[in-house]
């Protein structure tokens, strides 16, 4: 459907500004070109096609991204399996290399040869110049510093040189945000430039990735001295970050952001987020992409529309938008459900009933929290968890011997100190005292403990709680979380047999029946990949296997729905929760 809605970007600077315009604006900034060309019904093969499924949807603005990742030099992405989408098409897609990246130490850093400003092409800003229609503006997606940064180094170098090569971490940063302020510098000389879209994940979905610390000192400066210069030239400044960032909310301010996007709903309450920050800080997005957008129907879309903008809209403030981006595996019908429900309820003023529009409306599903830890923990767990998140392995193996040599059957020792510390320090995590840096070195570390004391834990057959297959599902070549869930599990005492990324549901079936494991636990970051853990199920059902295993699923676009949906038999929020649930599902002791 076409719109008589001419852009306006002032609509959008009012929203910015926590003001009411004269209806909600469109907010996402992400759609794939496939339902762009779905929408259009043509092929979208020019800058002029862009502006025209953008204007012709309805939005005030044209994103486009001029950015240090787009530049020459810029690290190598890996190529995933070729999946099916919503448009009778198969797409391949890639993702930055999680592990060791392009530089991991100061040789690399000092002999790569960095891009440049003058690396970077502008000439589709000139061309916006003169080709936007008249009230449309464009927005810069640029600005992100964390996410370069970790892509450069790779993921789990980027989390150990936070502790162990803070001097090359704090050049690494200073490099990127040279780079990128240069091109914002450069960019924001056109006239077409109307706001900026910072584009940087600091959160999963249960908090903050790193210690606030870190943040403080390596991202929030940058974010800040981007706000100074949004600020003098009148331009709208917008931060994206998926999870839970109520840890960070206040700094976000403090940086001089006027929005934030996306309020991902199974990590952030927006009613709670409006209370708190609706005053100061646009909110963006929310539509549920996992559940609503991607497997509702049109009336669900329409009916969470309506229910966002009755509650969040009155006084401004509010962009209609996604929970995340419009994908290739969105229905093309729910997309134009969406913007339409925008353009018939979000006039101003707002005066919508509650429940007016029926349909399968989802909601804030809140994670699992810890408890705080108890006053009475046995002192030496205490001591043991702190030993684990210190790498201290030496200490740990030379205590342990101690104990052993004094009669302490080797078993005990795991099962009654080094699995409860692994439980406290999961705890911890939960409760947003510790971050992924620490739940990964720890983890990695029981690991190694584990294996040191491999042989005598064979002879006495102990510390064994029971049999887990893992791996992350066809399609999806994500294994950080994946790897941290096996590491997790381990150290609790689980035997793990990981059969690595993209497994499709054949080798997971060859894995059962060869290894008889008591849980089969499926991995998936994305949405698109989840349908593969239900065909997974489905092919154990169809082998008559379903009985002989339980099924455990996670991953971040992960829901206790679509486990029940499914037919799972159990899932998992986060690495520790993973690890309660198979106990729970095996009745062990938590």
């Amino acid at each position: 459907m076409t719109t008589d809605n001419r852009p306006d970007f002032n609509r959008v600077m009012q929203a910015l500004n926590c003001e009411e315009p004269d209806r909600v604006p469109l907010g996402d900034w992400s759609i794939d070109i496939l339902a762009k060309e779905g929408f259009l019904k043509k092929e979208v093969a020019s800058l002029d096609d862009e502006i025209e499924f953008w204007v012709k949807a309805g939005f005030d603005f044209i994103p486009l991204s001029t950015d240090i990742m787009g530049l020459k030099a810029a690290p190598e992405r890996v190529q995933g399996n070729e999946l099916k989408t919503k448009y009778g098409k198969k797409v391949q897609r890639s993702w930055v290399q999680e592990h060791s990246g392009l530089i991991t130490n100061w040789e690399q850093f000092e002999k790569y040869i960095w891009p440049t400003v003058d690396d970077a092409d502008f000439s589709k800003w000139d061309y916006f110049d003169k080709a936007l229609p008249d009230g449309m503006k464009g927005l810069l997606l640029c600005g992100r510093i964390m996410a370069p940064v970790w892509m450069y180094m790779g993921t789990e170098t980027f989390y150990y040189a936070l502790d162990d090569n803070p001097d090359l971490l704090e050049a690494m940063f200073k490099k990127v945000g040279e780079i990128q302020y240069g091109i914002i510098e450069r960019a924001i000389e056109h006239k077409s430039v109307g706001a900026i879209l910072v584009n940087d994940d600091i959160a999963h979905n249960s908090g903050l990735m790193i210690h606030p610390r870190h943040l403080e000192k390596y991202v929030f400066p940058f974010l800040t001295k981007l706000g100074d210069l949004c600020a003098e030239r009148g331009l709208g400044y917008i931060f994206h970050s998926d999870g839970d960032c109520t840890a960070a909310m206040d700094k976000i301010v403090d940086c001089g952001f006027k929005g934030f996007n996306p309020i991902q709903p199974n990590a952030m309450d927006i009613l709670e987020v409006k209370e708190k920050w609706g005053r100061k800080l646009c909110l963006i997005g929310n539509i549920n992409l996992d559940s609503t957008l991607t497997l509702g129907t049109p009336q669900d879309v329409r009916a969470e529309v309506h229910e966002r903008i009755r509650t969040i809209a009155p006084g401004g403030g509010y962009l209609l938008g996604s929970s995340n981006s419009i994908p290739n595996y969105v229905p093309l019908e729910n997309m134009i459900a969406m913007f339409d429900a925008g353009f018939e309820f979000g006039r101003y003023p707002i005066n919508l009933t509650k429940g007016e529009v029926e349909g399968k409306v989802s909601s804030y599903q809140a994670g699992p929290k810890s408890k705080e830890v108890a006053a009475e923990t046995d002192q030496e767990v205490k001591d043991y968890s702190e030993l684990l998140m210190n790498k201290e392995i030496s200490k740990i193996i030379d205590r342990i011997s101690v104990q052993v040599d004094s009669g302490i059957a080797l078993s005990s020792v795991i099962s009654e100190k080094l699995i409860p510390a692994m439980t406290l320090i999961g705890g911890m995590y939960q409760a947003g005292k510790i971050f992924i840096p620490e739940m990964m070195i720890s983890a990695s570390v029981m690991s190694q403990v584990l294996n040191h004391f491999k042989d005598l834990l064979i002879q006495g057959q102990g510390g064994k709680q029971g049999g887990i297959v893992i791996g992350t599902v066809k399609g999806d070549l994500h294994d950080i979380g994946k790897n941290l869930v096996s590491m997790m599990l381990e150290g609790q005492g689980f035997k793990i047999h990981d059969l690595g990324v993209s497994v499709p549901p054949e080798k997971f079936i060859e894995a059962v029946e060869e290894l008889k494991p008591d849980i089969l636990a499926l991995s998936a970051l994305l949405t698109t990949t989840m349908v593969e853990m239900e065909n997974t199920i489905a092919a154990f059902e169809k082998r008559g296997l379903r009985d002989k295993v339980k099924i455990l699923i996670g991953g971040a676009p992960v829901t206790q729905e679509f486990a029940d949906q499914i037919g799972a038999d159990g899932y998992a929020y986060d690495a520790p929760g993973a690890a309660m649930k198979c106990k729970e599902i095996l009745n062990l002791p938590n």
